[in-house]
């Protein structure tokens, strides 16, 4: 059975920020964390199926919101610092739970907070898969065991960001060919559909990979 709640925490805002928590019963040993892009929304393609795919794999799924969007719906850099600080609230409140296993899976923006994140939680306890990152996670992602999907046609993700984590051999890079920000077609929905099964795929086999790997 699985339980709907909610991880409550006050934006900078003052309103309530709630991440919406779906957990298993009995217990999961496994946590996926979801972070959205700038649009704040975890209902987006991309995190809704992610979202599917590792619950139907036995994870709890923690859906991040953030606080700045339902105020201003509009992200702007000095958002950063305390966006970071309102997730981490969240993510601690979520951990105390105890999970043997903790997984983040962000896009875009997401990307680098789930990155400071792992930094400060410690990257060997984190399992990242960053889905179309910017140019300001490459740092992140060279110091973490992690996966990367981004496509050739992403202009936030350019081709000098790839070469450089292509030389990490910690790194499982996927690139898909015509895929934009979004890993979409823009001229082909038939296409998009079947990146969106591809990435899906990804975050399943992610959870389950991580699992094996922890495990050893």
């Amino acid at each position: 059975m699985i339980s709907k709640s909610f991880i409550k925490v006050k934006s900078s805002w003052g309103h309530d920020i709630n991440n919406l928590m779906l957990t298993h019963s009995p217990k999961s040993n496994s946590v996926v964390i979801l972070f959205p892009g700038g649009d704040g929304s975890c209902d987006a393609p991309l995190l809704h199926y992610a979202r599917k795919a590792t619950l139907l794999s036995g994870c709890d799924v923690l859906s991040l919101e953030y606080g700045y969007y339902r105020a201003t719906n509009t992200f702007k850099p000095e958002f950063l610092n305390q966006t970071i600080s309102e997730v981490n609230e969240a993510i601690q409140i979520c951990l105390a739970n105890g999970y043997d296993n903790i997984y983040f899976i962000s896009k875009s923006l997401g990307t680098s907070v789930a990155g400071e994140i792992s930094r400060l939680i410690g990257n060997n306890k984190i399992n990242n898969m960053f889905l179309t990152p910017t140019s300001h996670t490459t740092p992140y992602i060279e110091n973490s065991k992690c996966v990367v999907v981004t496509g050739t046609n992403d202009k936030l993700f350019p081709k000098e960001q790839i070469d450089i984590i292509k030389t990490c051999s910690l790194v499982d890079l996927h690139i898909i060919e015509n895929a934009t920000h979004s890993l979409e077609s823009d001229d082909d929905y038939i296409k998009s559909l079947e990146i969106l099964g591809a990435v899906t795929n990804l975050c399943s086999k992610f959870v389950s990979k991580s699992t094996e790997r922890l495990s050893e």
